[in-house]
Formats: structure tokens, C-alpha cells, sequence
């Protein structure tokens, strides 16, 4: 068994979509003062890598802390996209994989854009779903689908109409994912548990890939 981080590391320091507010930690308690140690976070729930809900955009829809906990644990499969340049991930570069994503219950898209995190392109002229591969995944049976990027609509679009489709769908939303390209089998199981916060629309993930016999299914 291996299992891969997909995660980016949360610090003070981090790239935020532009206007997140940057996380803050502070010391409650210290060994060398106080025997223990204990720190105050104070934090995005859209935060590096993490999870929306459906909550996120549609008003009275489930909230992580709704969903069963299996919702967040399943057998996932990668497409690599890497290829694709500035623009839509199209519906057709989806089709050439509809029997394997037939198969799965998340999908990972692999663009290879984390190797901007940290720098100002990040947030810049990354693969974004177009509307018709998005409406087709709403109807794929899936539980989650995770992109190596900050969003699933583009950067200037103010009504998000990607976001609306497959969260409108129930689909879990993962962004800012990374080291896609260590899943070295297109098959995997893949948790994405957030912490079970009361009303959370998301939440920061510690998103792993696990490669095993069950890569093989």
C-alpha cells in the first residue's frame, strides 16, 4: 500500500484566491510556560486545499456535516489533462474516459497547474470546466470530483455557473488539490474527510490517494 498527500500545507505564508482573508495562528498555551502546548486557528473554509458542499452555492442544500461519512471516501480515477492549455476542459476530453468514470465515485482532474502555486499565475488562465462537460458530470453518478487548481469555473466569472451544476447536482467540489501526479494508477481509493464542523459549506481537507490491490478494480 502507498498512500499520497494531495494536499497543499496550511500556513500564514499561503497562496489565497484573491480577497481570502490569510490564515492566523496564535499561541494559547506553551510547554515552556504552561506544561502543554495549544494554538488559537483562525481560518477560511475555503482555505487551500479543500471540499464545498452544496451549501456553498445553493441556498438550504446539505452541509458537510449533513452527509454521511462515506460521502468523502471512494474509489476515484484520474484523468490526465495536462495537455490542455489556457481554457475550457471540454466535454470531449471526458468522453474519451466514460467507462472509466462510469466506474468511479470521484474524479480527479489532473492539469498540472499546481506547479504554479505560490506564484500569481496560479490564480490566472487555469483550466476551467466548460459548461457542457459540466453538465454531463452532473448526471455521472459520481460522489466528488478534485481539480489541481483554484476553481471550476474560470477566474473572471462572477455567477459560477460550474460550481452551480455539480454542487447543484450534490456532487462534493475538491480544489487546489496537488501531487496528481504521483497516482501513478488511474484507479485509487481517495479520502477527502473534512473535520465534522456544524454547518460547514466547506472545509480544508487532508486529501490522501491510496494505492493498493484496489488500484487493480
Amino acid at each position: 500500500m502507498r498512500i499520497i498527500d494531495l494536499s497543499h500545507p496550511i500556513s500564514a505564508q499561503m497562496p489565497l484566491w484573491p480577497g481570502t482573508p490569510a490564515p492566523e495562528f496564535s499561541d494559547l498555551h506553551m510547554i515552556s510556560r504552561d506544561g502543554f502546548g495549544e494554538r488559537w486557528l483562525q481560518l477560511s473554509s475555503h482555505t487551500g486545499t479543500h471540499l464545498d458542499a452544496p451549501a456553498h452555492i445553493v441556498e438550504g442544500a446539505a452541509t458537510l456535516d449533513r452527509l454521511p461519512v462515506d460521502a468523502f471516501i471512494g474509489k476515484g480515477f484520474l484523468i490526465d489533462l495536462r495537455e490542455t492549455r489556457h481554457g475550457a476542459i471540454t466535454l470531449e476530453a471526458l468522453l474519451e474516459f466514460r467507462a472509466q468514470i462510469g466506474q468511479a465515485e470521484f474524479l480527479l482532474l489532473h492539469t498540472g497547474w499546481s506547479r504554479f502555486w505560490g506564484s500569481d499565475a496560479y490564480h490566472r488562465g487555469y483550466p476551467a470546466l466548460s459548461a457542457e462537460a459540466a453538465e454531463w458530470l452532473a448526471g455521472a453518478g459520481l460522489k466528488g470530483i478534485g481539480i489541481d487548481a483554484p476553481s471550476f469555473d474560470a477566474g473572471d466569472s462572477d455567477t459560477l455557473p460550474v460550481h452551480k451544476r455539480l454542487l447543484g447536482a450534490g456532487i462534493l467540489l475538491i480544489e487546489n488539490l496537488t501531487a496528481l501526479d504521483q497516482l501513478t494508477s488511474s484507479f485509487f481509493l481517495l479520502s477527502v474527510l473534512p473535520l465534522n464542523i456544524a454547518g460547514a459549506e466547506a472545509c480544508p481537507t487532508r486529501a490522501v490517494g491510496i494505492l493498493s490491490s484496489f488500484s487493480q478494480l
